[in-house]
């Protein structure tokens, strides 16, 4: 009987172990940048204009890979290798950090935390988040008016937590990106002339083009 007592005793501590959730993991990257190594893309999108910069960071790769799950927070430090000035833009400011690699786990993930950015060890500016994205970790800020003014940093810190990941993901790259959106330029009107005439002249030519396409 007293074997039994034992035994039942071990099995409900057994299950009251496993009952306890796994506690979150708390990862710390020093990733760096130099400014000189921004990329510039353009694009235009419902009605408004993405002047996007982007900047690849180091510190983070194959040799130090992390591996997260739902619940872990991520502190990242990026310190750039020079002052650099994010300009006003006129509608919002879009300001991204990406955590990735090419075989990230699938699924939507969704995170929440705050960026701060320092110029030498003065709090030049703070905006928290919440974003969501599939196939990586996004942290996303879009900042309006007034808080999209010009400030210029020399690093600044993301403290993300991970709300929603489907499974386990490794994470290998990082990058640093902002985006100035500003209204989408509309075409003046003898733009509209070259633009139409340069349609009818594609009209035209495929007409031409036909019978000679049907005859072969």
């Amino acid at each position: 009987m007293k074997f039994r007592t034992l035994t039942m005793t071990s099995a409900l501590a057994a299950a009251a172990m496993l009952a306890i959730p796994a506690q979150a993991a708390v990862f710390t990257l020093g990733l760096a940048g130099n400014p000189a190594n921004f990329g510039h893309g353009m694009t235009d999108f419902g009605g408004l204009h993405f002047d996007i910069y982007s900047l690849a960071l180091t510190g983070l790769d194959n040799s130090n890979a992390i591996t997260v799950v739902q619940g872990d927070t991520i502190s990242s430090t990026i310190t750039l290798s020079s002052a650099y000035t994010i300009p006003l833009s006129s509608v919002r400011t879009d300001i991204l950090q990406y955590l990735t690699n090419p075989g990230f786990i699938s699924g939507n993930t969704a995170v929440s935390g705050t960026f701060n950015f320092y110029n030498g060890a003065a709090l030049v500016n703070s905006f928290n988040y919440t974003s969501t994205s599939s196939g990586l970790l996004s942290a996303f800020a879009a900042v309006f008016p007034p808080s999209n003014g010009a400030f210029t940093f020399t690093s600044l810190t993301n403290a993300l937590t991970i709300d929603t990941l489907t499974g386990a993901g490794t994470i290998n790259h990082s990058e640093f990106s902002y985006a100035l959106v500003s209204p989408a330029a509309v075409p003046e009107p003898a733009s509209w002339a070259l633009l139409t005439g340069g349609f009818a002249l594609v009209g035209v030519a495929a007409r031409r083009r036909r019978p000679a396409t049907l005859a072969a």
